[in-house]
């Protein structure tokens, strides 16, 4: 009967009911881990914002006391001058920082999701699978890192890129990569976006740009301006192991140490023909790229760098592992496991640190091959026979490069 019909006001309200309490558990489960202490805040954030507290805070950018870019250590420094104007210590403030930036990485990817069509629900999921996401939340608020402040700002710039907004979305794509070199493995999909005319050469300007300007307030300070334009080159040395518990290909290799440096160079230079590669394909093989294939391709990108690139920590997949939930909502059918097997191999390594679990749970050659396998299942959606493109909103604008 009709009269037992409930009114859809009645079915939306316990959706919005269990989406608060499921934010109120999100914001709960981070409270829990701010008061860790890891290796990682005893040998660097800690000494850095001792640092930078006693050569008179901004003026301390003046030395090259971090090898973490500026774009950071400016937030370190405010973070810094909160833990002595409250009761609150640094460590808080560095978690927090990174907590609300969760936030804001949870939003941009539901947004994402939207663009595939109406409805609110499944943008919903979306933006709380992130939020709950285990590398996610232990990423800031148990390890005190910022991987996901640099994640934001790639994944905002996406969906504006994904809008037609393409200044705006190189431009937050720009802000990332002044917080985080590992912003490049979202390269390869925006060099195809350049290749195949979807997107302006002339808006790719605005990355060294924005990287200049962000350099000029620690110049300013004193700190030479060669330095800045160069502290990711030398980032690259700092750690010489072919992997750093990242689930890789180089879990595979244990060559000599006197065979270590020419090892790391020739995976450097079959990364980048294998990424190549895979934009060449893409352009001969003319792979139409709307909007979902957008999203796929950008999964792809920030899955097949970290994987093939020596040298790399567990913590570089995570914009990988965001990007992967959302290509996953955007096509659940065929990609639905894929975020679950790049899960499932980050959460172990993730443990492995952060419980310093001796000997590893999982050996780190079967977390590759869960990796692999998801890479070879993105990848190979973007080269399936495909029936005419489904409706979608028009990726990156739909013009012709100028």
């Amino acid at each position: 009967m009709d009269g037992d019909r409930a009114p859809a006001g009645s079915r939306v309200a316990p959706e919005l009911l269990l989406t608060a309490a499921l934010i109120a558990v999100a914001v709960a489960v981070r409270f829990l881990g701010f008061g860790l202490e890891t290796i990682d805040y005893d040998w660097y954030l800690g000494p850095w914002s001792r640092f930078i507290a006693a050569h008179g805070g901004f003026a301390a950018l003046a030395h090259p006391f971090s090898d973490y870019n500026v774009a950071y250590l400016y937030l370190l420094t405010g973070f810094t001058w909160l833990s002595q104007h409250t009761p609150l210590p640094v460590l808080f403030w560095i978690k927090l920082g990174s907590a609300l930036f969760d936030g804001v990485l949870a939003v941009y990817a539901a947004r994402i999701v939207a663009l595939r069509g109406p409805g609110w629900r499944m943008p919903l999921l979306a933006g709380l699978s992130v939020l709950l996401l285990p590398t996610v939340v232990l990423n800031g608020s148990y390890w005190g890192q910022c991987d996901t402040i640099y994640s934001a700002f790639a994944v905002a710039g996406l969906y504006h890129l994904l809008r037609g907004r393409q200044w705006a979305g190189t431009a937050l794509i720009a802000v990332a990569f002044a917080f985080k070199v590992q912003t490049i493995f979202l390269f390869p999909a925006l060099a195809a976006l350049l290749l195949t005319r979807r997107l302006r050469w002339r808006c790719m300007i605005t990355i060294p740009v924005i990287y200049v300007l962000f350099a000029v307030p620690a110049w300013l300070t004193g700190r030479p301006f060669g330095d800045l334009m160069l502290i990711y080159v030398g980032q690259t040395d700092r750690f010489p192991a072919l992997t750093l518990n990242a689930p890789n290909i180089y879990a595979f290799l244990r060559p000599a140490e006197s065979h270590l440096d020419m090892v790391r160079t020739a995976g450097i230079l079959f990364a980048i023909a294998a990424i190549l590669g895979l934009i060449f394909l893409i352009v001969a093989r003319e792979v139409v790229l709307d909007t979902e294939h957008i999203v796929v391709l950008a999964a792809a990108s920030a899955l097949l760098a970290p994987f093939l690139l020596p040298g790399m920590h567990e913590r570089y997949f995570m914009l990988a592992e965001v990007l992967t939930v959302v290509a996953a909502f955007w096509v659940p059918r065929r990609l639905w496991f894929v975020p679950v097997l790049v899960q499932a191999a980050s959460i172990i390594t993730y443990e492995t640190y952060l419980v310093q679990a001796k000997p590893a749970p999982v050996d780190l050659r079967i977390l590759t091959l869960l990796v692999f396998t998801a890479l070879a299942t993105t990848i190979g959606y973007l080269f399936r026979v495909r029936k005419p493109a489904r409706l979608a909103p028009t990726p990156v604008g739909n013009t012709i490069a100028g």
